[in-house]
C-alpha cells in the first residue's frame, strides 16, 4: 500500500518537529509545508508550498498537520476536509464545544479521520488506557511554569491573548485532557483565580471539575512561582496514576510499576502512526481523534468566558485568542 502523504502548516521551526516523527513512520512520508517562515529549508525532495491552494491542490498529500494553534487552523483544517483530506489539529483545536462539535461532522460528512496532537495520551500503557475507573476516583493537576509578564504597550490588540497565554500553559491543558480520557464527560466545572490581586489578570487559576462518572479533579495552573512543576494524580481504590516531571507510576493489582520516562519525540511519533493507520484502514484513530478532545475543552470554555469579563480581559472575545492570527496569517508568497 503507497504511503501516506503528509503536509505540514506552520512555523518553520516546529515543522522540524514534525518531520522527524513523520519519518519514524514506516506508511507515513513527508510530502512539503507551508512555512510562516519561508526559506528555513526542507529535507529532501519535499516541497515549500507557496500557497495554501497549491497545498490544497497537491493530490499526494492525505494528511494535513497544522503545528501551531488558533483560529487560523481551524479555518484551514474546514477547507482542507472540504477538499478530502484527513487533518490533525494542533493541541486544543477549540475553547468552544459548538465550533468542536462542527468540526467533528465535518469530519464524518467528509469520510476523512481528524485528529489532535495532544502526544501524552500515547504514554498510558494500554492496561490503564483500557482500565475503568470508578466513580471513587479522585484526580489532581499540578503545573508551575515561571513566565515573565508581557511587556505593556508591545501590542495593544493583544493583551487579553498574551495574559492568557501564560496563564493556560501547554502542559496544563495537555494534563487536563490525559485526566479526561480517563475519567470521561465532565458533568459540572467550578474554575477561581482568573482574576489578580488588584483586579486585573492573574498568573494562575484553579479549578474542581465533576464528572459524569462521579469521579473528581482539582487542578491548579501557575506562571508566577519560579517552581518548576508539572504533577497529576489519579488515585482510585484498586488503581492509581502518577506523573511527576515526566516519570510515570502505575499501582494496581500487579503492584507499583515504575514505567520509562515520557519522551515527547517518541509521543509524537505515535500520533502520527495512529493517524496514518486511521487514513489507510478507514477506522477512527484510537487515541488523537478530535472528538475526544470534547471533554476537556468543556473544562476550558467557561475558563475562556470568565477570563473574558476580567477587567482587562474584556476588549476581545475568547476567539481572539491566541494573537498569532492577527498578525502571521498564511499568505501567497509567488512573485507578483
Amino acid at each position: 500500500m503507497n504511503r501516506v502523504g503528509v503536509a505540514l502548516v506552520g512555523p518553520g521551526g516546529l515543522n522540524q518537529r514534525h518531520v522527524e516523527a513523520i519519518s519514524r513512520v514506516d506508511g507515513a512520508e513527508f510530502r512539503g509545508a507551508l512555512q510562516q517562515s519561508p526559506g528555513t529549508g526542507l529535507p529532501g525532495p519535499a516541497a515549500e508550498y507557496l500557497s495554501w491552494e497549491q497545498l490544497l491542490r497537491d493530490s499526494t498529500v492525505q494528511l494535513v498537520s497544522f503545528c501551531a494553534p488558533g483560529s487560523t487552523q481551524r479555518r484551514l483544517a474546514r477547507q482542507a476536509l472540504e477538499a478530502g483530506k484527513a487533518v490533525l489539529l494542533e493541541g486544543i483545536a477549540t475553547h468552544s464545544t459548538a465550533e468542536l462539535d462542527q468540526l467533528v461532522a465535518l469530519s464524518e460528512q467528509a469520510g476523512q479521520p481528524a485528529g489532535a496532537m495532544l502526544p501524552l495520551r500515547y504514554c498510558l500503557p494500554p492496561d490503564v488506557w483500557h482500565g475503568r475507573w470508578r466513580s471513587s476516583a479522585t484526580a489532581t493537576v499540578t503545573v508551575s511554569r515561571y513566565r515573565p509578564p508581557a511587556p505593556p504597550g508591545q501590542c495593544p490588540q493583544c493583551g487579553t491573548a498574551e495574559a492568557l497565554s501564560r496563564l493556560v500553559t501547554r502542559p496544563g491543558t495537555h494534563y487536563l485532557d490525559l485526566v479526561c480520557q480517563l475519567l470521561g464527560p465532565s458533568a459540572d466545572v467550578h474554575v477561581e483565580g482568573l482574576q489578580g490581586p488588584a483586579g486585573g489578570t492573574g498568573g494562575r487559576v484553579a479549578g474542581v471539575v465533576r464528572f459524569a462518572s462521579g469521579g473528581v479533579l482539582s487542578f491548579s495552573l501557575t506562571c508566577e512561582s519560579p517552581t518548576r512543576l508539572e504533577r497529576v494524580a489519579v488515585l482510585d481504590v484498586d488503581q492509581s496514576l502518577i506523573i511527576e516531571d515526566g516519570r510515570l507510576v502505575t499501582d494496581g493489582a500487579d503492584g507499583p510499576v515504575d514505567r520509562p520516562a515520557l519522551r515527547l519525540p517518541e509521543l509524537r511519533t505515535e500520533v502520527y502512526r495512529d493517524m496514518t493507520e486511521a487514513i489507510r484502514t478507514g477506522r477512527p484513530p484510537h487515541r488523537c481523534r478530535l472528538s475526544r478532545t470534547r471533554a476537556v475543552t468543556t473544562i476550558l470554555e467557561p475558563m475562556h468566558r470568565q477570563f473574558a469579563t476580567v477587567p482587562g480581559g474584556s476588549g476581545q472575545s475568547a476567539e481572539a485568542i491566541p494573537p498569532e492570527d492577527t498578525h502571521r496569517q498564511y499568505v501567497d508568497r509567488r512573485p507578483l
